[in-house]
C-alpha cells in the first residue's frame, strides 16, 4: 500500500467524515437561523455531533467520548468482587428486577459455546459483551 493509500483509507477518511459532519452541523445552524424548529433537528444534530466527535477522536488517536477501554471494563468487573457468589445468594425477585432495569438479554450459542450479552440500561448507550461459558 502506498502512503497516499494510507492517507485515503485512514487519516483522509477520518478528515472527510469530520468535514461532512461539520458541514451538516453548519447547515442545521443555518436552517435554525432561517426559522426551522430546532426540536425537529435534535436527532440529526445529535448524530452529526457524535460523528464529528468520533472522527476527531480517530484523528487524535484517542477513543471517542463515552467509550471505555478493555482495561477499564476488566477493572470494573474486578471491583465487583466475587459477583458469582453474590448473585447466587441473591433473592431471585430482586435479581429479576435488576436484570429488567438493565435491559439484560442473553443468547446462548451451544455450537460455539458462547453467550451474547446485551444490556440497555435506561438513559444509557447499549453495550454488548461476548464471552465463552
Amino acid at each position: 500500500m502506498t502512503s497516499s493509500d494510507d492517507f485515503s483509507s485512514g487519516t483522509g477518511a477520518a478528515k472527510k467524515r469530520l468535514e461532512a459532519a461539520e458541514g451538516r452541523l453548519k447547515r442545521f445552524r443555518a436552517a435554525i437561523d432561517a426559522g426551522v424548529d430546532p426540536s425537529a433537528l435534535v436527532e440529526a444534530i445529535n448524530e452529526a455531533q457524535a460523528q464529528r466527535a468520533a472522527a476527531r477522536a480517530e484523528l487524535e488517536g484517542s477513543s471517542p467520548p463515552g467509550s471505555i477501554e478493555d482495561a477499564e471494563v476488566y477493572a470494573m468487573i474486578d471491583s465487583l468482587g466475587d459477583a458469582r457468589t453474590i448473585i447466587s445468594r441473591a433473592d431471585p425477585a430482586k435479581l429479576e428486577e435488576l436484570f429488567a432495569g438493565l435491559g439484560l438479554e442473553m443468547v446462548y450459542n451451544a455450537e460455539g459455546r458462547t453467550v451474547d450479552v446485551t444490556i440497555r440500561p435506561v438513559g444509557r448507550v447499549s453495550a454488548r459483551v461476548r464471552g465463552g461459558t
